[in-house]
């Protein structure tokens, strides 16, 4: 009887530091898968694209005069300006979509000779202006166009070149095309991208032979609006202004769990 109780502490605290073990290792294997199934995620990327016309146009023009005095050359300006809106008018712009902006002036010298002794830095220097006459003035002004009847200023912006066989030296500068429902169709694509990702993910998952599950991340990319046909991305948006027909693309990347 002796004997046993001698040699029970061998037995039984080896018992106990293997049930320990094992006790340890199923409560580390549990660990270990559960933080398995939490890593487990498929990540796609889902794009939805849509044609849309642009519904805002803005066209600007600009004239200049030049004239030994001032007062010329700013009448000239004037002038023409009146005669670019008058014809604008008649062609059917309604009278608040013309804004006619300030007039600005430049002062033209004679160009000076070189003087020997004098390198050209010297002779066209910062205070050259103080000893170099006076040729005359150049006087310019600008009409600009800001309209929701895209079609009409579109075509008026190529044929205000008629002005120019009255004597008005008009430039005309290419439209900027506008698209103003941006804000209504953004959510509606970013929908129809965030459909496409799961789609994707379905079907990636589903050859695996698994399903997804939750939704665990989600990124929204920035939109782009890009000339129809062109495959342009930017990290930062494109936002085209020189095309009147255009494609949105949203992108949204979407991580779901796998089951």
């Amino acid at each position: 009887m002796h004997n046993r109780t001698q040699w029970l502490p061998y037995v039984v605290l080896p018992s106990i530091i293997v049930v320990g073990i094992i006790a340890a290792c199923l409560t580390l294997a549990q660990a270990l898968v559960r933080v398995k199934s939490d890593s487990e995620m498929i990540r796609v990327t889902g794009s939805a694209r849509k044609p849309i016309r642009s519904d805002f146009i803005i066209w600007t023009g600009s004239v200049s005069r030049r004239a030994p005095d001032i007062a010329s050359a700013y009448n000239g300006v004037t002038t023409d300006l009146d005669k670019v809106k008058a014809y604008l008018l008649k062609k059917g712009v309604k009278e608040t979509e013309i804004i006619l902006s300030a007039i600005s002036t430049t002062t033209l010298y004679e160009k000076q000779k070189r003087t020997a002794g004098y390198s050209d830095s010297e002779a066209v220097g910062e205070n050259s202006a103080t000893f170099q006459k006076i040729e005359g003035y150049q006087l310019s002004g600008e009409v600009e166009v800001r309209s929701t009847d895209v079609g009409l200023v579109d075509q008026l912006s190529r044929q205000v070149s008629e002005l120019i066989s009255s004597g008005i030296a008009l430039e005309s500068k290419s439209p900027q095309y506008l698209y103003t429902k941006l804000s209504n169709l953004k959510v509606t694509m970013l929908a129809e991208a965030a459909k496409d990702a799961r789609v994707r993910a379905e079907q990636i998952a589903a050859s695996s032979g698994c399903r997804i599950g939750d939704v665990r991340f989600a990124r929204m990319g920035i939109l782009q609006i890009t000339p129809i046909y062109s495959t342009a991305v930017s990290g930062e948006g494109i936002n085209d202004t020189s095309s009147l027909d255009k494609d949105i693309t949203a992108i949204v990347t979407m991580g779901y769990a796998i089951r």
